[in-house]
Parts: structure tokens; sequence; C-alpha cells
């Protein structure tokens, strides 16, 4: 005998089985062990080529329920209300992955029965650990962008899942800039928003990035941008077309965030913005801190950069070479040294004119370095931000 490989060679198999058994053989005679080998190639041959119609996840359930003599009012603390109950037994709405886990540990029912899409089920994740209101608010999930949270809350999961594509436990290891409030910091908000950045790099069309295009002649080009009143737009537009993705994305609660610098996974620098201050001074000099993190650092840490509190004074040593990078890029040290003590309006002015920078910059790195943020508030930009990139 040999394996069945034919339909015809199926039929005859099978007619050939049906007069062995209606002979009834003795057992363990010749013909009884020819049963048992037909048997078996012809459950073979079935098995790689019958295909079984598809039965539902309600099917299923209402086969178990039949099964078990139970009523719908027994499925409500596995699927939810009674009447969810009833939209999921009629297929009007599909089992959430919190429900099949439900399902699956209370009636044993098995996964890839209940979970057609894949062969397995994704590995659970916490969704009480992430912001999903407000990351829902914030338009993280566009496949139920307008609709209230609590019509998607049963999905929250499976939403999640779609968003972060595994990277959901890929935790930030960088070196964070945090302040007093350091322990209050929600790390899993900072990958959710730290996720949501990258995505918007990829989609973002931008210039080749090659490591020679951070020269000293592009810095002085977008130091020169400072002075003009869309200088935001347009430095964001000149480092896109030198290969580095800028991208804008308000912080979420509890992250505390001001900026990043991050390595694609594309392969290349991407500098997230927060514009949670929305002043002029904490952009220039959040953008040139995660400019010198992209120059300097990057290379050695692809994990990134991820900075919090950033009008604080930095203790750590790469911070510090970040810090030094933003501030010698618009005011040397020997300039530094002629305009560190002016005190009015006029005179910030008239040094900033002079120094090609906008007049936020000088007065923000005063009060940075008098650690005084009552000064100069008029200076600042406060509120001119935001809107140049279509934001509240």
């Amino acid at each position: 005998m040999k394996i069945i490989k034919t339909t015809k060679e199926h039929e005859e198999a099978k007619r050939e089985l049906e007069a062995l058994m209606v002979s009834d053989p003795p057992e363990g005679s010749e013909e009884d062990e020819k049963i048992q080998l037909l048997a078996l190639l012809i459950a073979d041959y079935e098995k790689r080529t019958v295909t079984l119609p598809e039965v539902s996840p309600a099917e299923v359930i209402r086969y178990v329920m039949e099964d078990r003599g139970l009523k719908q009012q027994d499925l409500v603390p596995y699927i939810g209300s009674k009447a969810r109950v009833s939209e999921i037994l009629s297929g009007k709405r599909e089992l959430t992955l919190k429900m099949i886990r439900a399902l699956h540990h209370e009636f044993k029912i098995p996964l890839n029965v209940l979970f057609q899409e894949q062969k397995e089920l994704p590995e659970e994740i916490d969704v009480a650990s992430f912001p999903f209101n407000e990351m829902h608010k914030a338009g993280y999930f566009p496949e139920v962008c307008g609709k209230k949270v609590t019509e998607i809350k049963d999905r929250a999961e499976e939403l999640l899942h779609t968003f972060f594509q595994g990277r959901e436990k890929e935790l930030i290891l960088a070196f964070n800039r945090q302040g007093k409030g350091k322990a209050n910091i929600d790390r899993f908000a900072v990958q959710a928003w730290r996720c949501r950045v990258l995505d918007h790099a990829k989609t973002m069309k931008r210039g080749a990035y090659s490591r020679e295009n951070l020269n000293e002649a592009l810095f002085s080009q977008l130091t020169a941008l400072s002075a003009m009143d869309s200088g935001p737009l347009l430095v964001r537009d000149r480092l896109i077309a030198a290969g580095v993705a800028v991208v804008i994305e308000p912080h979420l609660t509890k992250t505390r965030l001001d900026g990043a610098a991050l390595w694609h996974p594309d392969g290349f620098p991407v500098i997230g913005l927060s514009l949670r201050h929305n002043r002029l001074d904490n952009f220039w000099f959040t953008l040139f801190h995660e400019l010198g993190h992209v120059r300097k650092h990057l290379d050695s840490n692809p994990q990134g950069f991820v900075d919090t509190d950033i009008d604080s004074a930095s203790e750590k040593k790469i911070e510090q070479e970040a810090d030094t990078f933003a501030l010698n890029q618009f005011i040397t040290p020997e300039d530094w040294e002629e305009v560190r003590h002016l005190t009015t309006a006029k005179e910030i002015r008239k040094a900033a004119n002079q120094l090609a920078i906008h007049p936020a910059i000088l007065a923000g790195r005063l009060r940075r370095e008098a650690q005084d943020y009552s000064k100069h508030r008029t200076l600042i930009g406060q509120g001119e931000v935001k809107a140049q990139f279509g934001l509240q």
C-alpha cells in the first residue's frame, strides 16, 4: 500500500475498507491489519485535503451552553451584561480579548476556536497601566476616531495591541532628565508618546540622512532662522530636509515631556517635541538640546533620550553636554560674558538683534542662569509656538 494522493485513489481505498470491514476478519489477521492501515491512509488524505466548514465562536458558545445546560445569565460574569451576551450569541458583536480569555479559562473552549484571527492570543496588556482615555482623545486610535470612550472601552486591549504592535514592553532605557517629581513620571505614558512620535516620523517625507548633514553650516542656518517670526516652522522644515524627522506631539499627563531624541528603526534620527510650555525660549532650547543628542550621543545610544523638565538644571554629564551644545549654538561663551548682566527689555532686544537671534532666546538664557523664572516674562514668547503648528 502507498500514500493516497488523488480523489480516485481515495474512493478506491474507502470501497476496499468497507468490503474488508463487512467481512469482519479475526483480530490480528492479515485482513485486520490491512483495515487499520487503510484507515490511517484515508485519514491522512482527508486531513490534507478536506476542509471542514468554519464554525463561528457564537456557534461554539451556544453548543457549550446547550451541552452544560447554561442560560445567557450564566455567561454574564465572562462576557458582560445580559445584553452584551445576547449580542455575542447573535453575532452582532465580536468577542474581545478579555472575553476570550475568560471563556477559555472557565469552559476550556479552545483558543483557536474563539480567536480565529491568529493561532495564538497576544500577550495580555494591562489596560489600566496606560492612559487609554487620554490616548483616545489625542487620536492614538484612528479606527475609532470620533467615538466616545464608553463606546470603545471594551475594545481597549485590542486597540492598544494595534497601536503598540508589540512595543508596549520596550520601556524607555534612556537618559531621562527629571525634576523633583521624578517618582510621578508615568513610564507607560512615556512609552506611548515615544511610539506615537516614531509612528509619525515613519510617514514623514524627509531628505536622506547622513551624519555629515549635521555640520556647522547647518547649525548656523538654524540659529539664524530663530530671529524670524515663523522660525519654528522654518527650522522644522530645514531639519526634515536634512533627514532629521521633527515631530510635534503633545505630551500625555504625568510624562512631563519636553522633547526626545530617538533613533528610528528604519535608520534615521527623530526629534520629538511636546510644546507643553508653549514658549519660544523653551522651543528653541529644547530643539537644540535634542539636536545636541542627535549630533553627539545618538549613535552610541540608539534607544534615544527622553527629556523631561528641560528647564531644570541637569546633573548628568551626557545631559550637560546637550545643554552646553544648545546654549553655545545661540550665544558663544565669549558673547555670553558680554550680555549676562543685561536687565532691561530694551537692552535684551538690542543684544539679541546684534547676535541675530530671537530676544526670547536671550531672555530665556538669563532666566535659566539666574534660576529666576519670574524675570523677562514679556520677552520669552509665551503662547507663540503652538499656533504655528496648528495646535491649541
